[in-house]
């Protein structure tokens, strides 16, 4: 099969996966998702270089079928699944309508600058988990030079509580990261709830929550209101008015852009006999 681009080389993947009806062609591809991206995943570190899934085609063939025969069938022309996760933002963001050039002198301090390169690298990628870590990293540097900290004492891995060093009488009360991140973000106007989610959902970074996880369902969600957050405690960093752009929202309509063509087709030969 040709290929579009230079040293590469488009191949076909067939599976016989199965789903929980007939017509729900989603629940086919949150059963076949993990096992296709653990395919690409071990491919692409054998091989050292990125393998992209394309379009995905998906037809029932619930036995007994015949060829000639209608069955649903879907095509998705760009990945659906969980590992590239994407949402276009309906007027989420709004920002200048024309560029200008700016008072570089305003990030000058270092951890301004790298605040604001985490939140711009957040806006150059599709993928929500990306945004999501970069737009983080970012919250984690505002976190850290604010002077909200939340404080706890010290406690063991038994669970017994040590109030004092046992050598100076010092308090071994230090600030806890966990509290301290959420109660930076409630600062913003992040409800309770919506900042525990929050920290939560920055587990994945430790590889506690999984590409193809439910816990991922509210991941668009949970985007929106911590790259407002971001934003307002940037711009207070960077000296820019609260009401000037750019102005984000920590909630809006999106789109899923792996957009899908579903109705029916017939049977073709080619699908039964390749499985």
């Amino acid at each position: 099969m040709c290929s579009p681009q230079p040293g590469t080389r488009l191949v076909d993947l067939l599976t016989d996966a199965t789903s929980e009806a007939a017509d729900d062609m989603w629940s086919v591809v949150h059963a076949f998702g993990p096992t296709l991206e653990a395919i690409v995943d071990l491919m692409t570190f054998e091989m050292g270089s990125p393998i992209y899934t394309g379009q995905t085609d998906l037809i029932d063939v619930t036995p007994p079928v015949a060829v000639g025969e209608e069955r649903a069938h879907q095509i998705f022309a760009a990945n659906p699944f969980d590992k590239n996760a994407r949402q276009v933002e309906m007027q989420a963001i709004q920002g200048l309508a024309f560029g200008r050039l700016p008072d570089i002198s305003v990030a000058q301090d270092s951890r301004v600058a790298a605040c604001l390169r985490w939140f711009t690298k957040s806006l150059s990628t599709v993928l929500l988990h990306d945004q999501f870590i970069f737009l983080w990293i970012a919250l984690e540097i505002l976190s850290d030079d604010s002077d909200i900290k939340v404080s706890a004492i010290y406690k063991a891995n038994c669970g017994h509580e040590i109030l004092s060093c046992s050598t100076c009488g010092a308090s071994t009360a230090r600030p806890v990261f966990g509290p301290s991140r959420k109660a930076f973000l409630e600062s913003f106007g992040v409800s309770q709830e919506d900042a525990g989610a929050l920290w939560r959902m920055r587990q994945m970074m430790h590889g506690a929550i999984s590409f193809d996880s439910e816990k991922l369902d509210k991941l668009p969600s949970l985007l929106q209101i911590l790259r407002a957050a971001v934003s307002v405690g940037l711009k207070d960093r960077l000296g820019i008015n609260p009401e000037e752009p750019p102005l984000v929202s920590p909630s809006g309509s999106s789109i899923h852009p792996s957009i899908g063509l579903g109705g029916t087709r017939p049977i073709a030969e080619d699908d039964i006999e390749a499985l």
